[in-house]
């Protein structure tokens, strides 16, 4: 099974630059391109997060039409820029709800089942686990006891060494996440985005893998007490080959123009 992961495109309209530099409607162009142009097609294709960048509806309708113009399933989690009521008004196909409203989803239409989580807390830049997050992953996790599990979410639980970005990561519910996680047995991977850079890690003995954004990235930076800031490195997004004897094996692809 191929599973192409892409996070962090911050989609704005066309016509309208994030930070000034970065016109992202063209680059998320560049990425249903790249996708498209893969000789293996992806069986599937994860979004972890921070799909617009002001949270529209037009935003998410662009971004819409673009997944689908691929015919390969997509499923989606927000990030801290997304809102929950224009995400699902325009992306319900890729989505799923709770009964509390959270956009969490869970999949077993492959061979590893899929669980997305919503971590996120809108109007602030961290990410949460709330108990209503954790009891649902709880009796997802419950159904699927034996099987493997892949879970991707926004926010990584791990710490990453950028201390500005790790403050504005999953900032509760994590050691409810990795109990849950520790006691299940079958999770596969973490799949994340929020760091726009590629990271592994490990969590309750997992493997996490956070993807670079399909847009702009951010600068490895480790000094105490530095603000993130952009840098000139390309669009990329990961591309995660899973087979049962040897797990997860991932690549990371830069976003190629044709």
């Amino acid at each position: 099974m191929l599973i192409a992961q892409i996070s962090d495109s911050h989609y704005l309209v066309p016509g309208q630059c994030l930070a000034g530099r970065f016109e992202t409607s063209k680059a998320f162009e560049h990425l249903i391109e790249s996708l498209a142009s893969q000789p293996v097609s992806p069986d599937l294709i994860l979004f972890s997060g921070d799909l617009g960048e002001d949270a529209t509806r037009e935003e998410y309708a662009n971004i819409a039409g673009g997944l689908r113009s691929l015919d390969i399933p997509v499923l989606a989690v927000p990030g801290n820029h997304d809102l929950r009521a224009p995400m699902w008004e325009e992306l319900p196909d890729m989505l799923g709800r709770t009964g509390d409203g959270h956009l969490c989803v869970s999949d077993t239409r492959f061979p590893l089942a899929i669980i997305g989580l919503d971590t996120l807390v809108e109007g602030s830049p961290h990410g949460e686990l709330c108990p209503a997050r954790i009891a649902w992953l709880e009796a997802r996790l419950d159904e699927l006891e034996g099987k493997p599990v892949l879970i991707f979410m926004h926010h990584p639980p791990i710490r990453t060494g950028h201390h500005f970005m790790d403050g504005i990561g999953l900032l509760s519910g994590g050691t409810d996440f990795e109990r849950l996680v520790a006691g299940h047995g079958g999770v596969r991977a973490i799949l994340c985005g929020h760091m726009h850079r590629g990271i592994q890690g490990t969590f309750a003995g997992v493997p996490v893998r956070v993807s670079p954004s399909a847009s702009h990235q951010i600068a490895f930076d480790l000094r105490e007490g530095e603000p993130y800031r952009f840098n000139d490195e390309p669009p990329q997004y990961m591309m995660h080959l899973w087979q049962p004897e040897q797990g997860l094996i991932s690549h990371t692809v830069p976003v190629t123009s044709t």
